[in-house]
């Protein structure tokens, strides 16, 4: 494992805080108040329980277009854009505990009910168990997309690569070079998996990326830089604390982990497997061919895996295996 630093990490989220102003055309869904600030939420379809999808980091509401269509025909199904990116207004750099304060009170705002299907892809999916604890009652089943990991989460520590939750606030700090971060400038992603989109739909992703990319400032100020390691270290701690205590499975919530199957090592398929062993009503299941974004080279998987979890908390019954 190679350790990544948490500053770059950091950088990866901290930044989508500063004004964008590049035309992207009318969003799809709506503007919905969370409190001072609008999010980008589209909802389609009908029937209980509703469905929630959350985008991985840099990602967008866009790129669940061929997995929500087909949910929708039996379920209420919401996407939508975290602060910062797509279609909603800027906020506070993000931490995991700002991304499930306001997707709360997103859901809240919309009417929407739970308990929900909550679907997560990779550091979506770390947003999406932090929901879970946070407010369990809401969650009634997990779909965990090529999910992030605490414990494939590096940083480098005293000479040493050392997980980021393993480490305590002043530690991480200590990590944290002083003075403003300068931010490394990348192009927006063309071509796959994201190429597999409808043109129409390609085309305003790569112009959703562009405008994210163009929004970022040359540096990010040393506070702000902190501020997001500090609350990717807490969750992190959070979760590994949890697992560690964790002997037996903690309940039997539908659970599907899916893990993509290109350059994949043994390790990191462990930690999928043993996530999925959090709960006694589970399924792990390696996508064969498929690379990380699993929703849009093999979106019929994720489907199934959805409709899965749904018929299995309607029914009362076992996961099928798969």
């Amino acid at each position: 494992m190679t350790p990544a630093p948490a500053l770059m990490m950091a950088l990866s989220l901290a930044t989508p805080f500063v004004t964008q102003s590049s035309d992207i055309g009318p969003p799809p869904g709506r503007l919905v108040d969370i409190g001072g600030h609008k999010v980008h939420v589209l909802c389609s379809g009908e029937g209980a329980p509703t469905v929630v999808l959350e985008a991985g980091a840099s990602a967008f509401a866009i790129d669940w277009s061929l997995v929500q269509p087909e949910i929708a025909r039996r379920n209420r199904v919401c996407s939508y854009d975290r602060l910062g990116y797509g279609w909603s207004e800027t906020g506070s750099p993000e931490t995991p505990a700002r991304v499930v304060a306001n997707l709360h009170a997103m859901l809240v705002a919309i009417g929407e009910r739970g308990p929900f299907v909550l679907v997560g892809a990779s550091m979506g999916g770390i947003y999406a168990r932090m929901y879970r604890l946070q407010y369990p009652d809401e969650v009634a089943a997990m779909v965990l997309v090529d999910p992030s990991h605490e414990d494939d989460l590096f940083t480098m520590f005293q000479g040493k690569g050392v997980t980021i939750g393993s480490l305590t606030a002043e530690e991480i700090r200590s990590t944290i070079p002083a003075g403003p971060a300068k931010l490394p400038r990348r192009s927006a992603q063309t071509g796959p998996p994201f190429d597999r989109l409808p043109p129409d739909l390609y085309r305003r992703r790569v112009a959703l990326e562009t405008q994210l990319i163009d929004s970022m400032p040359e540096s990010v100020p040393h506070e702000i830089v902190l501020e997001v390691v500090e609350g990717q270290r807490a969750a992190f701690s959070t979760l590994q604390k949890l697992g560690a205590s964790q002997e037996h499975p903690r309940d039997d919530g539908p659970l599907i982990v899916l893990t993509r199957g290109v350059r994949l090592s043994p390790e990191f398929r462990e930690l999928h497997a043993r996530l999925a062993r959090s709960s006694t009503n589970s399924r792990h299941t390696v996508v064969e061919g498929a690379g990380h974004e699993i929703h849009l080279f093999e979106p019929t998987v994720v489907i199934l895996a959805i409709q899965d979890v749904i018929g299995a908390l309607t029914n009362k019954t076992r996961l099928p295996l798969r």
